[in-house]
């Protein structure tokens, strides 16, 4: 594959999942494998899932919501947790960043057509909200210019996307560039405001999207890096982690249901026991293991998290997931993490505070 970054190319010798692992991860696993992938399927979840409640995005006027409120994305009865939140927990209330979804392209507009620039687009908008439509501004560092994060599920990509990226930065000269990320996800850096609108056009037109990438929602979907060649595979993770990822962004549309998370949530799925997708430091990690009938499915890890203040190990949930209940699984899950997570001290608001506060059986149970 040729990856055309200004009008340099370079030629990969291995497939984009690869060269991450030979960049990330394989001095990191070591290959062994994975503490606590236990040997044994889990108790089956299979059908627990297509029940949950479908919440209402039409907005609620009786106490005066306005209908670019990121509170429609929430149920009533969390309203006043959000509202006495912290700063981010107000800026989302007063207006959710799904809006930027479409405000891009008038912002785009108007600085095009000279009747603004961009320090005249509203800072919370600029700064915060940017970041749902996967556009990130560094007002000191690189005042102007956005760095775009992107959905790629499983780190899977096509030459064609490959030359999209090298075509679309190219016009930024030295100020465009790429990232390959530890999340199997690209980065691309030096994009304007007036070729937002742009870059979202052309990246869904080569199948992708940068929407829901960055602050409060889900990151990019990791699996095996290895995934269809590995040796030693029990399952390929590249399908189960798209299908996932078309749930959590809409099919590259947007997904107001879970625009409104108290904080981001990671999620991945492994392919073997060497645990490549890193199980350990994600919100739900999914583990291969067959059932007692031989069926292929997941044991499932929660709680996972690893920051700078605090590295946690994910426990398991006691749980085992058939491949076809994955995706409503990950939603129930992202639901019940949506309605009770924290939204006062964001140090505290990734899901596995809530594990512990309510502790495993409880978590289970809801």
């Amino acid at each position: 594959w040729w990856f055309e970054f200004g009008w340099v190319e370079c030629v990969f010798v291995v497939e984009f999942a690869l060269l991450n692992l030979s960049l990330r991860m394989i001095g990191f696993v070591g290959g062994q494998v994975a503490a606590g992938h236990s040997g044994h399927p889990k108790r089956a979840v299979s059908g627990r899932c297509s029940s949950i409640r479908k919440v209402s995005m039409e907005p609620v006027e009786k106490i005066g919501v306005s209908d670019v409120s990121g509170l429609n994305s929430l149920p009533e009865e969390i309203w006043e947790r959000a509202l006495a939140g912290n700063k981010f927990e107000k800026i989302k209330a007063e207006k959710d960043g799904s809006e930027m979804w479409k405000e891009i392209y008038i912002y785009a507009e108007k600085v095009r057509n000279g009747e603004i620039t961009y320090q005249d687009i509203d800072s919370d908008d600029l700064n915060i909200r940017y970041k749902w439509a996967g556009l990130f501004h560094r007002p000191k560092a690189t005042p102007g210019r956005f760095m775009s994060r992107l959905k790629v599920p499983n780190g899977i990509l096509t030459s064609e996307q490959l030359r999209f990226f090298g075509e679309f930065i190219s016009r930024y000269g030295d100020d465009g560039c790429g990232d390959i990320t530890t999340r199997m996800n690209i980065q691309l850096r030096g994009i304007i405001v007036e070729d937002a609108g742009d870059l979202v056009d052309g990246l869904n037109s080569v199948g992708l999207t940068n929407f829901q990438s960055g602050m409060d929602n889900v990151r990019n979907l990791v699996g095996s890096p290895i995934a269809g060649i590995d040796p030693h595979e029990m399952f390929d993770t590249r399908q189960i982690c798209k299908d996932i990822d078309n749930y959590i962004t809409g099919d590259r549309k947007g997904n107001k249901e879970i625009t409104n998370l108290p904080r981001k949530f990671n999620i991945c799925v492994s392919g073997s026991r060497d645990d490549f997708a890193h199980t350990h430091i994600n919100d739900i990690g999914l583990k291969p293991m067959k059932n007692e009938e031989g069926v292929m499915g997941f044991n499932v890890d929660i709680g996972g998290y690893f920051s700078s203040k605090r590295a946690a190990h994910s426990i398991s949930m006691d749980v085992w997931v058939h491949p076809d209940d994955v995706v409503a699984f990950c939603r129930a899950m992202l639901l019940v993490f949506r309605d009770n997570g924290e939204r006062k001290d964001r140090q505290k608001a990734r899901m596995i505070w809530l594990v512990e506060d309510w502790g495993l059986e409880k978590f289970r149970s809801a």
